[in-house]
Protein backbone atom coordinates (compact mmCIF):
# COMPACT_ATOMS: atom_id res chain seq x y z
CA UNK A 1 0.00 0.00 0.00
CA UNK A 2 1.47 3.14 -1.10
CA UNK A 3 1.85 6.53 1.49
CA UNK A 4 -1.33 8.04 -0.09
CA UNK A 5 -3.28 4.57 0.11
CA UNK A 6 -2.17 4.15 4.05
CA UNK A 7 -2.93 8.06 4.74
CA UNK A 8 -6.15 7.49 3.02
CA UNK A 9 -6.93 4.52 5.27
CA UNK A 10 -6.14 6.17 8.66
CA UNK A 11 -8.10 9.09 7.66
CA UNK A 12 -11.24 6.53 7.11
CA UNK A 13 -10.00 4.31 10.15
CA UNK A 14 -10.45 7.77 12.36
CA UNK A 15 -13.70 8.51 11.06
CA UNK A 16 -15.56 4.91 11.69
CA UNK A 17 -14.35 5.60 15.50
CA UNK A 18 -16.22 9.12 15.93
CA UNK A 19 -19.31 9.63 16.56
CA UNK A 20 -21.51 11.66 14.46
CA UNK A 21 -21.19 15.77 14.56
CA UNK A 22 -24.58 17.71 16.27
CA UNK A 23 -27.75 17.96 13.44
CA UNK A 24 -27.60 21.33 13.46
CA UNK A 25 -23.96 21.54 12.92
CA UNK A 26 -23.25 24.79 14.66
CA UNK A 27 -20.48 25.56 17.07
CA UNK A 28 -21.14 26.78 20.28
CA UNK A 29 -18.95 29.42 21.75
CA UNK A 30 -17.57 29.55 25.64
CA UNK A 31 -20.46 31.34 26.92
CA UNK A 32 -23.00 29.74 24.95
CA UNK A 33 -23.40 33.31 22.64
CA UNK A 34 -22.76 33.00 19.28
CA UNK A 35 -19.49 34.32 17.54
CA UNK A 36 -19.12 38.17 17.06
CA UNK A 37 -18.79 39.67 13.66
CA UNK A 38 -15.82 41.25 13.15
CA UNK A 39 -15.63 41.99 9.72
CA UNK A 40 -17.70 43.37 7.27
CA UNK A 41 -20.28 46.26 7.68
CA UNK A 42 -23.12 45.65 10.07
CA UNK A 43 -26.56 45.70 8.53
CA UNK A 44 -29.72 47.11 9.97
CA UNK A 45 -30.58 43.45 12.00
CA UNK A 46 -26.97 43.82 13.38
CA UNK A 47 -25.82 40.82 11.47
CA UNK A 48 -22.68 41.43 9.08
CA UNK A 49 -22.79 42.41 5.50
CA UNK A 50 -20.06 41.19 3.82
CA UNK A 51 -18.15 43.98 2.12
CA UNK A 52 -16.53 44.55 -1.67
CA UNK A 53 -13.05 46.02 -1.30
CA UNK A 54 -10.76 46.73 -4.19
CA UNK A 55 -7.23 45.36 -3.46
CA UNK A 56 -4.41 45.75 -7.09
CA UNK A 57 -4.23 42.44 -9.04
CA UNK A 58 -1.02 40.93 -8.98
CA UNK A 59 1.04 40.96 -11.86
CA UNK A 60 3.49 38.74 -12.39
CA UNK A 61 4.61 39.37 -16.06
CA UNK A 62 8.03 41.18 -15.63
CA UNK A 63 9.04 38.23 -13.06
CA UNK A 64 11.66 36.25 -14.83
CA UNK A 65 14.61 33.55 -13.85
CA UNK A 66 17.70 35.25 -12.72
CA UNK A 67 21.35 34.70 -14.86
CA UNK A 68 22.35 32.43 -12.00
CA UNK A 69 19.15 30.89 -11.57
CA UNK A 70 18.52 26.91 -12.68
CA UNK A 71 16.35 26.93 -15.42
CA UNK A 72 15.61 22.93 -16.53
CA UNK A 73 16.15 22.17 -19.54
CA UNK A 74 17.14 25.46 -20.67
CA UNK A 75 20.47 26.95 -21.72
CA UNK A 76 21.58 28.29 -18.05
CA UNK A 77 24.82 29.11 -16.23
CA UNK A 78 24.70 25.10 -14.87
CA UNK A 79 25.89 22.53 -16.23
CA UNK A 80 23.57 19.58 -17.35
CA UNK A 81 22.20 17.51 -14.48
CA UNK A 82 19.72 15.28 -14.05
CA UNK A 83 17.18 17.99 -13.00
CA UNK A 84 17.14 19.55 -16.83
CA UNK A 85 14.18 16.86 -16.80
CA UNK A 86 12.20 19.52 -15.02
CA UNK A 87 11.21 16.21 -12.83
CA UNK A 88 12.54 15.14 -9.26
CA UNK A 89 14.68 12.05 -9.53
CA UNK A 90 14.98 10.82 -5.54
CA UNK A 91 17.88 11.10 -4.06
CA UNK A 92 17.29 8.13 -2.27
CA UNK A 93 15.37 4.96 -3.00
CA UNK A 94 13.08 5.14 -0.03
CA UNK A 95 9.99 7.64 -0.05
CA UNK A 96 10.89 10.36 2.37
CA UNK A 97 8.82 10.26 5.61
CA UNK A 98 7.82 14.05 4.80
CA UNK A 99 5.88 12.92 2.00
CA UNK A 100 3.21 11.13 4.72
CA UNK A 101 3.26 14.43 6.76
CA UNK A 102 2.07 16.27 4.20
CA UNK A 103 -0.61 14.25 3.34
CA UNK A 104 -1.62 13.96 6.92
CA UNK A 105 -1.46 17.36 6.59
CA UNK A 106 -4.27 17.54 3.95
CA UNK A 107 -6.10 15.08 6.14
CA UNK A 108 -6.12 17.49 9.30
CA UNK A 109 -7.23 20.38 6.75
CA UNK A 110 -10.44 17.98 5.69
CA UNK A 111 -11.05 17.19 9.09
CA UNK A 112 -10.76 20.88 10.65
CA UNK A 113 -11.52 23.18 7.49
CA UNK A 114 -13.75 21.62 5.08
CA UNK A 115 -16.45 24.39 5.10
CA UNK A 116 -18.64 23.17 8.11
CA UNK A 117 -17.66 23.95 11.73
CA UNK A 118 -15.43 20.84 13.22
CA UNK A 119 -16.98 19.28 16.16
CA UNK A 120 -14.58 17.91 19.24
CA UNK A 121 -14.74 14.35 17.77
CA UNK A 122 -13.04 15.78 14.45
CA UNK A 123 -10.18 17.84 17.00
CA UNK A 124 -9.60 14.47 18.36
CA UNK A 125 -9.31 12.54 15.15
CA UNK A 126 -7.19 16.04 13.67
CA UNK A 127 -4.80 15.51 17.23
CA UNK A 128 -4.63 11.42 16.15
CA UNK A 129 -3.41 12.25 12.88
CA UNK A 130 -0.84 15.00 13.71
CA UNK A 131 0.69 12.82 16.51
CA UNK A 132 1.14 9.30 14.66
CA UNK A 133 4.27 8.22 15.25
CA UNK A 134 7.00 9.34 12.71
CA UNK A 135 4.25 11.78 11.81
CA UNK A 136 4.01 15.93 11.68
CA UNK A 137 4.24 16.58 15.44
CA UNK A 138 7.51 14.28 16.29
CA UNK A 139 9.34 16.71 13.37
CA UNK A 140 7.32 19.62 14.30
CA UNK A 141 8.94 20.16 17.99
CA UNK A 142 12.31 19.76 17.26
CA UNK A 143 11.89 22.01 13.77
CA UNK A 144 14.45 25.27 13.62
CA UNK A 145 13.86 28.07 11.25
CA UNK A 146 17.24 28.25 9.90
CA UNK A 147 16.67 31.78 8.45
CA UNK A 148 17.82 32.85 11.98
CA UNK A 149 21.67 32.59 13.37
CA UNK A 150 22.83 29.37 14.17
CA UNK A 151 23.12 27.96 17.88
CA UNK A 152 26.39 29.03 19.27
CA UNK A 153 28.72 26.20 19.61
CA UNK A 154 29.09 27.00 23.24
CA UNK A 155 25.39 26.15 23.72
CA UNK A 156 25.30 23.40 21.38
CA UNK A 157 25.08 19.65 23.41
CA UNK A 158 27.48 18.01 21.77
CA UNK A 159 25.68 14.69 22.14
CA UNK A 160 22.79 16.02 20.37
CA UNK A 161 23.01 15.90 16.51
CA UNK A 162 23.66 19.31 14.46
CA UNK A 163 20.42 19.14 13.12
CA UNK A 164 18.53 18.52 16.50
CA UNK A 165 20.06 21.36 18.97
CA UNK A 166 16.12 22.80 19.34
CA UNK A 167 15.42 19.35 21.54
CA UNK A 168 17.63 20.85 23.79
CA UNK A 169 15.26 22.65 26.40
CA UNK A 170 17.74 25.69 27.59
CA UNK A 171 18.20 26.45 23.67
CA UNK A 172 14.60 26.41 23.18
CA UNK A 173 14.01 29.19 26.12
CA UNK A 174 17.50 31.32 24.85
CA UNK A 175 17.14 31.26 20.70
CA UNK A 176 13.01 30.68 20.15
CA UNK A 177 12.98 32.10 16.72
CA UNK A 178 15.94 30.10 15.60
CA UNK A 179 13.96 27.07 17.47
CA UNK A 180 10.60 27.98 16.41
CA UNK A 181 9.32 24.69 15.81
CA UNK A 182 9.47 23.44 19.93
CA UNK A 183 9.04 27.70 21.01
CA UNK A 184 6.49 28.32 19.08
CA UNK A 185 4.69 26.22 16.44
CA UNK A 186 4.01 23.41 19.03
CA UNK A 187 2.85 25.59 21.50
CA UNK A 188 0.01 26.88 19.21
CA UNK A 189 -0.94 23.99 17.66
CA UNK A 190 -1.53 22.07 21.08
CA UNK A 191 -2.87 25.12 22.55
CA UNK A 192 -5.56 24.99 19.69
CA UNK A 193 -5.98 21.35 19.55
CA UNK A 194 -6.73 21.68 23.65
CA UNK A 195 -9.37 24.49 23.01
CA UNK A 196 -10.95 22.45 20.44
CA UNK A 197 -11.31 18.88 22.30
CA UNK A 198 -12.59 20.61 24.98
CA UNK A 199 -15.30 22.88 23.13
CA UNK A 200 -13.64 26.10 24.43
CA UNK A 201 -14.17 29.27 22.12
CA UNK A 202 -14.62 29.13 18.78
CA UNK A 203 -13.85 25.81 16.86
CA UNK A 204 -13.44 27.49 13.48
CA UNK A 205 -10.74 30.13 15.42
CA UNK A 206 -8.83 26.77 16.45
CA UNK A 207 -8.92 25.24 13.46
CA UNK A 208 -7.74 27.99 11.57
CA UNK A 209 -4.91 28.17 13.64
CA UNK A 210 -3.82 24.77 13.39
CA UNK A 211 -3.88 24.87 9.36
CA UNK A 212 -1.55 28.22 9.73
CA UNK A 213 0.91 26.76 12.11
CA UNK A 214 1.34 23.59 9.79
CA UNK A 215 1.88 25.75 7.41
CA UNK A 216 4.11 27.64 9.03
CA UNK A 217 6.13 24.39 9.36
CA UNK A 218 5.80 22.98 6.22
CA UNK A 219 7.37 26.02 4.83
CA UNK A 220 10.50 26.14 7.08
CA UNK A 221 11.08 22.40 6.73
CA UNK A 222 11.12 23.05 3.01
CA UNK A 223 14.09 25.62 3.38
CA UNK A 224 16.06 23.94 6.10
CA UNK A 225 15.38 20.27 4.86
CA UNK A 226 17.47 21.73 1.31
CA UNK A 227 19.99 23.73 3.93
CA UNK A 228 21.03 20.26 5.78
CA UNK A 229 21.10 18.35 2.81
CA UNK A 230 25.34 19.02 1.92
CA UNK A 231 25.63 16.69 5.17
CA UNK A 232 22.85 14.49 5.04
CA UNK A 233 21.83 13.82 1.37
CA UNK A 234 18.21 12.41 1.65
CA UNK A 235 17.06 15.11 3.34
CA UNK A 236 16.97 17.22 -0.25
CA UNK A 237 14.20 13.98 -0.81
CA UNK A 238 12.67 15.64 2.20
CA UNK A 239 12.78 19.24 1.68
CA UNK A 240 10.54 18.16 -1.44
CA UNK A 241 8.28 15.32 0.76
CA UNK A 242 7.25 18.81 3.10
CA UNK A 243 6.20 21.23 0.08
CA UNK A 244 4.30 19.29 -1.87
CA UNK A 245 4.24 15.29 -0.53
CA UNK A 246 6.77 14.07 -2.78
CA UNK A 247 4.53 13.93 -6.10
CA UNK A 248 4.52 14.26 -9.73
CA UNK A 249 5.25 18.05 -10.40
CA UNK A 250 1.62 18.61 -11.64
CA UNK A 251 -0.09 16.89 -8.48
CA UNK A 252 1.00 18.27 -5.57
CA UNK A 253 -0.82 18.10 -2.05
CA UNK A 254 -0.40 19.50 0.93
CA UNK A 255 1.55 23.50 1.53
CA UNK A 256 2.59 23.13 -2.67
CA UNK A 257 -0.87 22.36 -4.22
CA UNK A 258 -2.33 25.47 -2.13
CA UNK A 259 0.40 27.64 -3.35
CA UNK A 260 -0.34 26.37 -7.35
CA UNK A 261 -4.44 26.84 -6.68
CA UNK A 262 -3.39 30.81 -6.00
CA UNK A 263 -0.38 31.59 -8.23
CA UNK A 264 1.11 28.64 -10.33
CA UNK A 265 4.22 30.64 -11.25
CA UNK A 266 4.98 30.41 -7.58
CA UNK A 267 4.73 26.81 -7.07
CA UNK A 268 6.96 25.85 -10.67
CA UNK A 269 9.80 28.46 -9.07
CA UNK A 270 9.52 26.89 -5.51
CA UNK A 271 10.01 23.91 -7.79
CA UNK A 272 12.84 24.97 -9.86
CA UNK A 273 14.66 26.29 -6.77
CA UNK A 274 14.29 22.54 -5.18
CA UNK A 275 15.54 21.38 -8.62
CA UNK A 276 18.28 23.74 -8.46
CA UNK A 277 19.58 22.04 -5.24
CA UNK A 278 18.95 18.74 -6.70
CA UNK A 279 21.14 19.62 -9.69
CA UNK A 280 23.79 20.91 -7.33
CA UNK A 281 23.67 17.53 -5.33
CA UNK A 282 24.05 15.61 -8.83
CA UNK A 283 27.24 17.57 -9.29
CA UNK A 284 28.93 16.90 -6.21
CA UNK A 285 27.03 13.50 -4.97
CA UNK A 286 26.50 12.87 -1.54
CA UNK A 287 28.12 9.13 -1.89
CA UNK A 288 31.60 11.65 -1.62
CA UNK A 289 30.72 12.91 1.82
CA UNK A 290 32.43 16.38 1.05
CA UNK A 291 32.48 18.00 4.14
CA UNK A 292 31.36 22.30 3.18
CA UNK A 293 35.18 23.05 3.57
CA UNK A 294 35.98 20.24 0.79
CA UNK A 295 33.64 21.37 -1.51
CA UNK A 296 35.42 24.06 -2.18
CA UNK A 297 34.52 27.49 -3.71
CA UNK A 298 33.16 25.97 -6.97
CA UNK A 299 31.00 23.78 -5.34
CA UNK A 300 29.79 26.34 -1.89
CA UNK A 301 28.84 29.46 -4.53
CA UNK A 302 27.36 27.12 -6.69
CA UNK A 303 25.23 25.76 -3.67
CA UNK A 304 24.55 29.42 -2.08
CA UNK A 305 23.21 30.21 -5.66
CA UNK A 306 20.69 27.39 -5.94
CA UNK A 307 19.83 28.07 -1.82
CA UNK A 308 18.87 31.48 -2.72
CA UNK A 309 16.91 30.73 -5.69
CA UNK A 310 14.86 28.66 -3.75
CA UNK A 311 14.43 30.67 -0.69
CA UNK A 312 13.41 33.75 -2.68
CA UNK A 313 10.69 31.70 -4.78
CA UNK A 314 9.37 30.03 -0.94
CA UNK A 315 9.08 33.68 0.36
CA UNK A 316 7.05 35.20 -2.59
CA UNK A 317 5.18 31.85 -2.55
CA UNK A 318 4.48 32.66 1.39
CA UNK A 319 3.74 36.36 0.54
CA UNK A 320 0.93 35.21 -1.75
CA UNK A 321 -0.60 33.00 0.56
CA UNK A 322 -0.86 35.68 3.48
CA UNK A 323 -1.88 38.24 0.21
CA UNK A 324 -5.04 35.79 -0.78
CA UNK A 325 -6.16 35.48 2.88
CA UNK A 326 -6.01 39.43 3.50
CA UNK A 327 -8.15 39.80 -0.02
CA UNK A 328 -10.65 37.64 1.34
CA UNK A 329 -10.77 39.16 5.02
CA UNK A 330 -13.22 41.62 4.08
CA UNK A 331 -15.89 39.41 2.21
CA UNK A 332 -16.10 37.67 5.91
CA UNK A 333 -18.25 37.70 8.32
CA UNK A 334 -19.10 36.65 11.83
CA UNK A 335 -16.79 33.11 12.69
CA UNK A 336 -15.46 32.92 9.50
CA UNK A 337 -13.88 36.28 9.58
CA UNK A 338 -12.20 36.14 12.99
CA UNK A 339 -10.96 32.36 11.73
CA UNK A 340 -9.33 33.98 8.55
CA UNK A 341 -7.98 37.16 11.00
CA UNK A 342 -6.42 34.15 13.67
CA UNK A 343 -4.80 32.35 10.86
CA UNK A 344 -3.49 35.82 9.66
CA UNK A 345 -2.21 36.81 13.00
CA UNK A 346 0.21 33.26 12.65
CA UNK A 347 0.94 33.22 9.26
CA UNK A 348 1.39 36.96 8.63
CA UNK A 349 4.33 37.91 11.02
CA UNK A 350 6.47 34.92 9.53
CA UNK A 351 7.13 37.21 6.43
CA UNK A 352 8.58 39.63 9.11
CA UNK A 353 12.59 38.41 8.83
CA UNK A 354 12.70 38.71 5.06
CA UNK A 355 10.18 41.77 5.09
CA UNK A 356 12.70 43.67 7.56
CA UNK A 357 15.67 42.35 5.59
CA UNK A 358 14.25 44.01 1.55
CA UNK A 359 12.64 47.24 3.35
CA UNK A 360 11.81 48.32 6.95
CA UNK A 361 9.41 50.68 6.54
CA UNK A 362 6.83 48.70 4.63
CA UNK A 363 8.09 45.46 7.20
CA UNK A 364 6.90 48.10 9.71
CA UNK A 365 3.40 47.79 7.33
CA UNK A 366 3.00 44.17 7.83
CA UNK A 367 3.75 44.17 11.52
CA UNK A 368 1.13 47.17 12.60
CA UNK A 369 -1.38 45.05 10.58
CA UNK A 370 -0.70 41.45 11.86
CA UNK A 371 -0.56 43.31 15.51
CA UNK A 372 -4.30 44.21 15.11
CA UNK A 373 -6.67 41.80 17.45
CA UNK A 374 -9.34 42.13 15.62
CA UNK A 375 -9.58 42.62 11.56
CA UNK A 376 -8.06 46.41 10.42
CA UNK A 377 -10.41 48.83 8.36
CA UNK A 378 -10.06 48.48 4.81
CA UNK A 379 -7.86 51.14 4.15
CA UNK A 380 -5.21 49.22 6.45
CA UNK A 381 -5.74 45.92 4.55
CA UNK A 382 -5.30 47.24 0.82
CA UNK A 383 -1.66 48.99 2.85
CA UNK A 384 -0.94 45.87 3.84
CA UNK A 385 -1.45 44.83 0.73
CA UNK A 386 0.54 46.78 -0.94
CA UNK A 387 3.05 46.50 1.22
CA UNK A 388 3.29 43.03 0.41
CA UNK A 389 3.55 43.87 -3.43
CA UNK A 390 6.55 45.67 -3.11
CA UNK A 391 8.13 43.80 -0.83
CA UNK A 392 7.68 40.27 -2.89
CA UNK A 393 7.17 41.58 -6.24
CA UNK A 394 8.57 37.96 -8.05
CA UNK A 395 9.53 34.67 -6.99
CA UNK A 396 12.89 36.11 -7.78
CA UNK A 397 15.25 38.42 -5.95
CA UNK A 398 18.16 40.43 -7.67
CA UNK A 399 19.40 41.96 -4.46
CA UNK A 400 18.16 39.34 -1.55
CA UNK A 401 20.67 37.12 -0.10
CA UNK A 402 20.78 34.25 2.32
CA UNK A 403 22.59 33.35 5.41
CA UNK A 404 24.47 31.24 3.69
CA UNK A 405 25.94 27.84 4.74
CA UNK A 406 26.82 26.26 7.40
CA UNK A 407 23.55 27.30 8.56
Amino acid sequence: MDRRSLGVALFVALFALTSCADDDGQADTSDGTSAVDSSGSADSTGGCEPMDVMFADVDESPCAPLATDFVPGEDDMWPACVADSGEWTPVEDDPPGAADRSVAYDDILALLRSGTTPTADDFNMARTRYAVGEGLESRLVRREDVHFPVIPMADQDPGVDFDKQCTVADNTTAYPDRCAGPAKMAPLINDAFDAGTTGMGDPNVHAARIDAGIAWFMFASTYKEMASCVQLPDNCDSSRGYFQGAEPRDQPNGLGKQIRDISPMAYNAVYDGMLALRCWRDLYPGDMDPTWEELMTAGQDAFASAQEQLDNALWYAMARLVREHIVQQPAECGSAADANWAYLKVLGPVLAPEAERRNSVDATTLAATFAAETPPAPDVLQACVAAIDALFPCPQCDNCTVEGYPY
